[in-house]
């Protein structure tokens, strides 16, 4: 059975062909999310409950959010500066 370099499965990949990959198509999708402005949404140190998040936006703004576990809904707890 030939192998088809091009299209390898990502556990046939070496370690640093994976990381390539994976870290070009991570760039592309930050790339997406920056032209549609969206949030980068992560946690850190402030988020001590477990619906708290970073929401943290393009232009540098960012902000403390909480989340409604029954329906997603959204509210800013702080802008951070």
């Amino acid at each position: 059975m030939a192998t088809n370099k091009k299209h390898r499965l990502i556990f046939e990949l070496s370690k640093s062909e994976r990381e390539l990959r994976l870290k070009n198509a991570l760039n592309e999708i930050v790339q997406l999310t920056i032209d549609m402005q969206k949030p980068f949404v992560y946690r850190n140190n402030l988020c001590i409950q477990p619906n708290f998040f970073i929401h943290q936006y393009p232009n540098g703004k960012k902000f403390l959010i909480s989340q409604n576990q029954e329906n997603s809904k959204e509210s800013v707890l702080r802008e951070q500066v």
